[in-house]
């Protein structure tokens, strides 16, 4: 039986059952040293073990210094506490983020366990022990496809090459760009980044961008079964009016009323004179991404085949969903077995007047960055954005 009133956390009670993030939840609920030690075990640090303790300390640190690289710059009323600064047991901050009530050390202190919670899934075990690995066999499925001829760059040889005015693979994240990633997304943590690796192909106009996509699925450089269908993108082509004038045209040549060639180049300027698909499903995708930014682009899980020493790795729970390792380790001394497991991908495939746009403009990537940028200071800093004078004694006074 409950004896008097029934309560339930809600707030955190929403971020486990209700949909929310844990970034987004307004306080702690710990209130003592005993609790907070509870807390990080059962998050997966134990307080008695140094090694625990000095990864805290170094996230804390880390923590310290994207604060001050991402959010304080160009803030001038916005500065964190010198004793929540120099308070080095984090512990401490776990204590004044669970107080009740409005003050700017609760909001503080919550703001700065955000980013230390984040920072502590943004690290990727494979990526980190087998980046180089990932990264070649990844470019591999993609490089013997790309020739340079005297007439210009192709995608495969002979008649049905496909020409490209450029290729290029996009440079591996870092850390502080994959900080923003999970910031902003409404998942944080329980998402992957899936954009680690990139390939970008971009093509002289439209017809030649769906071209590439069939030319890469014939000549199984992407395997369909592994792409991400969630994740999949089209704001370059209406497929449902291309089919439509494609079958229309199919007809006409199979009656021998217009050649092959002709009916290509109907297809190229049907294209090139139809508008961008609907973005209904756009705006289920990325929300910083301008409506003026049109590409195709889908993830692809490629199964990596690294060798590691003989011990076995320890599974990042952050890509336990996309990484299966699949063999145990082989038996012999010091031989380096073979650990397999999948790794996301991005393609991004464009046409030249699409592309140009992403060097400037809202479509730009420095644009994208700074919408990104703006959206995480407001959800992670929240009203510390708005000083109240009310607030300004719990700025400089830690009362207990």
């Amino acid at each position: 039986m409950f004896e008097g009133r029934i309560q339930f956390p809600w707030a955190t009670l929403n971020a486990v059952i209700g949909g929310r993030s844990a970034i987004d939840v307004p306080r702690l609920h710990v209130h003592t040293l005993e609790e907070a030690e509870e807390f990080l075990e059962s998050y997966g640090y134990i307080w008695s073990d140094w090694k625990h303790r000095e990864e805290l300390s170094q996230l804390r640190e880390e923590t310290m210094t994207f604060f001050a690289q991402e959010f304080l710059p160009g803030e001038e009323a916005l500065e964190i506490p010198l004793y929540i600064q120099s308070e080095r047991d984090i512990r401490q901050w776990m204590l004044w983020a669970s107080e009740k009530g409005v003050s700017r050390r609760q909001q503080w202190c919550c703001a700065l366990l955000r980013v230390m919670h984040t920072l502590a899934h943004s690290d990727n075990y494979f990526n980190r022990v087998f980046g180089v690995q990932i990264r070649e066999q990844i470019l591999e499925r993609f490089s013997g496809h790309i020739h340079e001829r005297a007439d210009g760059l192709f995608l495969g040889k002979g008649e049905k090459a496909v020409p490209l005015a450029h290729f290029e693979i996009k440079q591996a994240k870092t850390r502080r760009s994959v900080m923003m990633k999970l910031l902003h997304k409404v998942e944080n943590v329980a998402t992957d980044i899936f954009d680690r690796i990139g390939i970008r192909l971009i093509t002289h106009d439209r017809l030649d961008a769906l071209l590439v996509v069939r030319y890469l699925r014939l000549h199984h450089v992407i395997m369909f079964a592994n792409i991400k269908p969630s994740r999949s993108r089209n704001t370059l082509i209406d497929l449902d009016l291309f089919k439509q004038q494609l079958d229309l045209l199919n007809a006409l040549q199979e009656e021998g009323r217009i050649s092959l060639d002709e009916q290509r180049e109907a297809l190229r300027a049907s294209l090139e004179d139809q508008g961008y698909p609907n973005l209904g499903n756009f705006e289920a995708g990325n929300r910083f991404s301008s409506s003026d930014y049109h590409s195709i682009q889908f993830t692809c899980r490629q199964l990596i085949r690294a060798k590691a020493l003989s011990e076995r790795p320890i599974l990042d729970p952050g890509l336990a969903l996309d990484t299966i390792p699949l063999r145990d380790s082989l038996e012999g001394n010091g031989e380096r077995e073979e650990i397999r497991f999948f790794f996301p991908y991005e393609v991004q495939i464009m046409d030249k007047e699409s592309y140009a746009r992403t060097r400037s403009g809202r479509a730009s990537h420095e644009e994208y960055k700074k919408r990104q940028r703006e959206a995480v200071k407001r959800r992670v800093l929240g009203p510390l954005l708005w000083p109240s004078s009310k607030d300004k004694a719990s700025q400089t006074t830690p009362s207990s």
